[in-house]
């Protein structure tokens, strides 16, 4: 996903419209400092799949540029991280709360919905 869908994604759960915003360069600050505690999630997800390569903070200096980290992050929790930021910088404290919230149950089950997979314990087969 680029950064352009993920920030708009976010200020669309937000009840906002991204190209009305004035500065752009806020919201790619919020979705970098969202990817920087995304990276143990996405680590584990690596280590999941038999990756030996961890990732390294993820820095995104334009809307179009791609973000290269799980699918599950970028289109579930990032956004709700995004809307979180923007919530507080309308002063809604009690929504910015409810979208952190979101945003960190996100990385939990994106990082749990890549367990190894469960082997025949009973042995035999049907």
């Amino acid at each position: 996903m680029t950064a352009y869908e993920i920030i708009n994604k976010g200020f669309g759960l937000a009840g906002e419209q991204l190209d009305m915003y004035p500065d752009k360069n806020i919201a790619l600050i919020w979705l970098n400092i969202a990817l920087g505690e995304s990276m143990d999630a996405e680590n584990h997800i690596r280590v999941k799949n038999g990756l030996s390569t961890l990732a390294e903070a993820v820095v995104v200096l334009n809307l179009s540029d791609e973000v290269d980290i799980s699918h599950c992050i970028c289109a579930v929790a990032l956004p709700y991280a995004v809307a979180s930021c923007l919530a507080g910088d309308r002063e809604d404290g009690y929504m910015a709360a409810i979208y952190r919230n979101r945003f960190i149950t996100s990385l939990q089950d994106c990082a749990k919905g890549h367990e190894l997979p469960v082997t025949d314990v009973y042995g035999g087969g049907v």
